[in-house]
């Protein structure tokens, strides 16, 4: 029943998560007056009011949200426009020129020479760093995302069961009497209504259920799919470029300029994207966090969950109010009567009760609630939050010696190493909304996509250079070779070629 409760929020968030892409124009009108939900975190320009702060909160119903959060992304997706107009227009000049006015200079500068080449392995290695942690963030997105969606489907599947189970019961019901005695024909009418519409209902639930997951695991297959595939075309065009540019093919390297123009592009662009779905489901994260704490206000997703009453929701709080109770009470009890507990001096250590602790007591950490689950404030000397535990505990950790499971403490200190991770894991967990690793990855996707095309669109101008640069040294080494040695002159008069010493003068033409 804990995991189902901690999980719940990862259907609710999972479910906005897609459903919010698709819910822009729906009506978010009330009387009531709104709570905003992650009011600070989506405070951003608005395009859509003259680039003032939107300042309606999260509300996927509202376009001023949508614009504020696109309009975060908007200097990516600029970048991506600029790229691709100003280079193309770029490219499209120097083909121009090289058509109609072609020329062949054989003057080179050896530092810009060592200088591009450099640049360039600088620049395609960052592009294999971008690459390397594109791959791996695409694949932590698309696992988080997938075991989502097989909650989801298994929560669906068991309504699915139940709403079933519960026709079967009306069916017994009705087949049920006594000899000749049994139910009225009207009552067994109105439980064949029920059954046929809760039978109804429970086939459209798995249809849905089947349909929907088709296409979101499609989606996420396609976008992992695409974003493999851009990884590993990235990397193969940045060292083909490296190759190519150092061995001065300068007609090669012009075509990977142009497949990289539209490549660098494309990834500006799913970069803006990423970035986009970073911020939504950032905010979407805070929301549910605070609509969680806050079950009796009327927020936005009112609007959009019209089915959650109040009961649901006042259950869905206490019931993780008691999840959070229990995990402080049981890691304040351990730091009571194991870390802080005093023994005779001189007793032999039998870990895991007495390992030889000594020193300051342990702060407790601060649990927000009573045994009744009203609100508590913190008494003081507690600490409040994981971070604050973390630091306050690492000031009472001893050095230990013996192995692991059984150290005892060599110095002064309540708090083994491995205690501290414990402790700390605990008092993660109690600060922990689970929201599901959508919003880390997506960052990780979205730096590693604008790694990769800073990189490449940069490694792309070296090839230009370096390329052109490495011709104009070839071409010169040739005019050197095919050139005519100048003639020697000696105090201003020209000293003729003579096969041997003392030979007859050449006679002249």
């Amino acid at each position: 029943m804990i995991m189902a409760s901690r999980r719940a929020p990862l259907v609710l968030l999972f479910f906005l998560a897609f459903v919010s892409l698709f819910a822009v124009h729906a009506s978010a009108a009330g009387a009531e007056s709104t709570f905003l939900l992650a009011a600070a975190r989506t405070r951003r320009k608005d395009p859509l009011a003259g680039l003032r702060y939107h300042t309606g909160g999260w509300n996927i119903s509202s376009e001023h949200y949508w614009a504020s959060v696109g309009f975060s992304a908007a200097p990516v997706f600029a970048a991506a426009g600029i790229w691709f107009a100003v280079f193309g227009a770029a490219l499209f000049l120097a083909g121009c020129c090289y058509c109609c006015c072609p020329s062949r200079s054989t003057s080179y500068s050896r530092a810009a020479l060592v200088i591009s080449l450099l640049l360039l392995l600088v620049f395609t290695a960052a592009a294999a760093v971008g690459c390397a942690v594109l791959y791996d963030g695409q694949g932590q997105f698309h696992g988080s995302t997938s075991a989502t969606v097989d909650y989801v489907v298994k929560q669906s599947g068991d309504t699915v069961d139940n709403l079933r189970t519960f026709t079967g019961y009306l069916e017994a019901a009705k087949a049920a009497g006594v000899g000749p005695v049994s139910l009225p024909d009207d009552l067994k009418g109105r439980i064949d209504d029920v059954v046929h519409k809760v039978g109804s209902a429970s086939d459209v639930l798995a249809a849905r259920t089947a349909s929907n997951s088709a296409k979101i695991r499609n989606a996420l297959d396609a976008i992992r799919k695409i974003l493999i595939v851009l990884a590993a075309g990235m990397l193969i065009l940045a060292f083909a470029g490296l190759v190519l540019s150092a061995c001065g093919l300068e007609s090669l390297v012009y075509v990977l300029v142009f497949l990289a123009w539209i490549m660098v592009a494309a990834t500006f662009v799913l970069c803006g994207t990423f970035l986009l779905l970073h911020n939504v489901v950032g905010d979407t994260c805070e929301a549910m966090g605070e609509w969680v704490r806050h079950p009796q206000e009327h927020t936005a997703l009112d609007d959009i969950l019209p089915c959650v009453d109040t009961a649901a929701a006042t259950e869905a709080l206490s019931r993780g109010k008691e999840v959070n109770y229990r995990l402080v009470a049981v890691l304040n009890g351990v730091i009571s009567n194991v870390s802080n507990a005093d023994f005779p001096p001189g007793a032999p250590p039998s870990p895991p009760l007495y390992y030889n602790q000594s020193g300051p007591p342990v702060p407790l950490l601060c649990n927000p609630y009573t045994p009744d689950l009203r609100d508590r404030a913190c008494a003081p000397g507690e600490v409040v939050g994981p971070d604050a535990a973390r630091q306050a505990w690492r000031a009472n950790v001893c050095q230990t010696t013996g192995i692991a499971g059984s150290e005892v403490c060599a110095t002064t200190g309540r708090v083994t190493p491995s205690m501290l991770e414990q402790m700390v894991g605990a008092a993660n967990a109690v600060g922990k909304d689970h929201c599901p690793g959508l919003g880390m990855y997506s960052e990780q996707v979205y730096r590693g996509l604008l790694a990769v095309a800073v990189a490449v669109l940069l490694s792309v101008l070296l090839w230009v250079v370096h390329s052109r640069e490495r011709r104009k040294r070839s071409d010169a080494r040739e005019m050197e070779l095919v050139a005519p040695a100048p003639p020697m002159y000696r105090h201003g008069y020209r000293v003729e070629e003579k096969a041997l010493p003392h030979s007859p003068r050449r006679p002249s033409m």
